[in-house]
């Protein structure tokens, strides 16, 4: 495919991304289903062992309540008073003997009666049972316990409850020498005795090992991942040989056209939407200079042919140009064609020529006359400033000679009230000499005569990124919106950065963006502290706290030269 001329570098082309998105949405969601399997089957899991686990501790105490209400008395009754059988008067042993069967039968059940002090040494309780004694001490209101615990590397749902001493359980837990003698010839007389009745007797637990239940969910979630895994590999495939063939080859087709004009020389990096977005920007120039400029070439306007386009303004593009009899080179100034369509940015426009005519500067091109909707300028020579800020900035030795005249002329415009509001480096032409020259004027405003933009009630004119806050919202007429511009320059000039992002942003995230002011130390640790200040108070978001005047800056730049001429002296 043709499409791999003009992607050069290390970055992965749209079919990789494609490719890389759709494998990490893919299987990352894969992931978390598999993930979200497993804990609902472990959820069920839990609440089968804890629904089990409380009705086997409800039988063992429905035993329990029938030994201590029915069968006991029954037996005091037919036994007299005195007598007392263990096998069918002990509610412990009872319940426990009965478990013991049932766990013959059942054996993934374990019920267990524990206490700290126990007649008989089997129920005593092992650490996590002391600790659910105390638990239970602690707070008498506490009625149930469930949870899971690891035991010798297994895993069990246990649920537990407590169990405390009633009255008639006195006589075989009180005193030693009460207790019945058929008890204390089994047990002794160490263990089980010292209670009174509301005492903590004890407590009753079921434990169900979910140690295998757990493994299986487990196993079962890996497996539906591994199927989701197998199935989203064959989805990548099938999507890949679709995006293939309905987009990669058809828009490789696209750019290989598109960018045939424009491109050939550059070396752009990125994937194929940032090669064609470029090459259709590069169209997008051609066009627009086709249509404004080139179109005009080898064109005639009164006594003078037009040239190669020099750079587009806010209102109009300034073209090389020279006079048919003598030879003699000239700029011409000439409308965009919207311009000259729409009443009021043909008023701006008219105002522009008005500015050039009437104000006089060295920064300025002199008019040589007006030829309808043109005006024939000097000759202006050299590059744009952008085309060296761009590349790094300004040497220190050209900062001081460059922003002297900038200041001078910016400061002389303020004092007729002409406030500029466009100051951008795509706008100032320095040429081998150090020479500024303003080339444009349409977005000025002057209180000598009614604005245009003002008096249509137009929102924020001009390009955002180069914008003090308080034009992006909206206000003209301030001449210290030019002293921001001025500022926003100086720091182009000296970092070669701008010191915020130059994303294109929507005028409220510009304005958040503009509070944000990056140190230009960041990129120049060497400047000098009170040149870093003269920026940063340049580039103030609050208006108030900027330089009020051009004179006041222009100031501080030209006493920093005194104190530190070595710096606005180096290559």
């Amino acid at each position: 495919m043709k499409i791999k001329r003009y992607c050069h570098g290390a970055t992965p082309n749209l079919k990789q991304r494609f490719l890389f998105w759709s494998a990490f949405l893919l299987i990352g969601s894969g992931f978390i289903i598999s993930i979200l399997s497993f804990w609902n089957t472990r959820r069920l899991l839990m609440a089968d062992a804890m629904t089990k686990s409380e009705v086997i501790l409800r039988e063992v105490e429905a035993i329990r309540s029938y030994v201590k209400e029915e069968l006991r008395p029954k037996m005091y009754e037919l036994q007299g008073g005195d007598t007392f059988v263990i096998e069918a008067m002990s509610t412990t042993y009872i319940s426990t003997r009965i478990m013991k069967r049932f766990a013959e039968s059942m054996p993934n059940y374990t019920y267990r009666r524990a206490s700290l002090n126990p007649h008989n040494p089997d129920n005593m309780a092992d650490p996590f049972e002391e600790e659910m004694l105390d638990w239970f001490e602690k707070d008498p209101n506490r009625l149930f316990w469930q949870g899971v615990i690891k035991k010798n590397g297994d895993s069990f749902f246990i649920s537990i409850i407590p169990d405390y001493f009633e009255a008639s359980c006195i006589r075989c837990h009180g005193k030693a020498e009460d207790a019945p003698k058929e008890l204390t010839d089994r047990y002794g007389i160490n263990g089980g005795f010292r209670f009174k009745a509301g005492d903590l007797a004890g407590i009753n637990s079921v434990a169900i090992p979910v140690s295998d239940s757990l493994r299986e969910a487990w196993q079962g979630s890996f497996v539906l991942f591994a199927v989701t895994l197998g199935g989203t590999l064959l989805l990548l495939w099938l999507l890949m040989l679709l995006f293939q063939r309905l987009v990669i080859e058809r828009l490789g087709v696209m750019l290989s056209l598109v960018a045939q004009k424009g491109n050939e020389s550059k070396t752009i990096t990125g994937d194929e939407l940032d090669v064609l977005q470029a090459s259709l920007g590069s169209l997008r120039n051609y066009v627009r200079s086709a249509r404004k400029g080139s179109s005009l070439e080898p064109n005639f306007i009164g006594n003078y042919i037009v040239n190669k386009p020099i750079a587009a303004g806010a209102m109009s593009w300034l073209y090389k140009g020279h006079t048919t009899d003598t030879g003699e080179m000239v700029s011409l100034k000439i409308g965009f064609d919207e311009t000259m369509q729409n009443p009021l940015y043909r008023s701006c426009f008219e105002s522009e020529l008005h500015f050039f005519k009437t104000l006089s500067h060295p920064c300025l091109p002199k008019v040589k006359e007006r030829v309808d909707d043109v005006l024939v300028l000097e000759e202006v020579c050299g590059r744009n400033l952008f085309h060296y800020l761009g590349n790094g900035g300004l040497e220190n030795r050209f900062l001081l000679p460059v922003f002297a005249q900038l200041c001078d002329m910016i400061a002389s415009f303020h004092a007729v009230g002409m406030v500029h509001h466009d100051l951008r480096p795509q706008v100032l032409i320095l040429d081998t000499r150090q020479q500024l020259s303003l080339i444009d004027m349409g977005l000025a405003s002057s209180d000598q005569h009614q604005d245009p933009i003002t008096a249509a009630g137009l929102g924020p004119q001009g390009d955002l990124l180069y914008l003090a806050p308080e034009q992006i919202q909206g206000k003209r007429g301030d001449s210290r919106s030019d002293v921001y511009g001025i500022g926003l320059l100086l720091y182009l000039a000296v970092t070669g950065h701008f010191p915020f992002s130059d994303t294109r942003k929507s005028p409220r995230n510009w304005l958040r963006h503009k509070r944000q002011i990056e140190s230009p130390r960041t990129y120049r640790p060497e400047l000098p502290e009170a040149l870093e200040q003269i920026m940063l108070q340049a580039l103030s978001y609050d208006i108030d706290t900027r330089y009020q005047w051009v004179e006041d800056m222009w100031d501080e730049l030209a006493a920093l030269n005194k104190r530190a001429p070595e710096f606005f002296s180096m290559s």
